[in-house]
């Protein structure tokens, strides 16, 4: 991204953050975990929906989705018609 942006991958970091309030690395990983719960949601097992979005298993992507959001991928789908149409919104 910094080399298309035309920028050193610290002056890239430093304005992402100064922009979006967020690093980039979290963005990335942020933008993955989405992914893959769309794919999950929209019927995709949660093991092609984990590779899909790069990460190594579906224990990866259940591990980074509840340090992140603080509940598991299927306890999400469980209850998607309210928790999860929130979070992807």
């Amino acid at each position: 991204m910094a080399q298309v942006a035309g920028l050193s991958e610290g002056r890239f970091r430093h304005l992402f953050v100064a922009e979006t309030g967020v690093a980039f690395r979290a963005y990335v990983l942020w933008a993955r975990l989405t992914r893959a719960l769309r794919l999950g949601f929209g019927g995709t097992s949660w093991t092609e929906a984990a590779h899909a979005a790069n990460f190594a298993d579906s224990a990866h992507l259940t591990r980074t989705c509840r340090r992140m959001m603080g509940i598991t991928p299927t306890s999400l789908r469980l209850d998607q018609t309210v928790q999860a149409q929130r979070l992807l919104a």
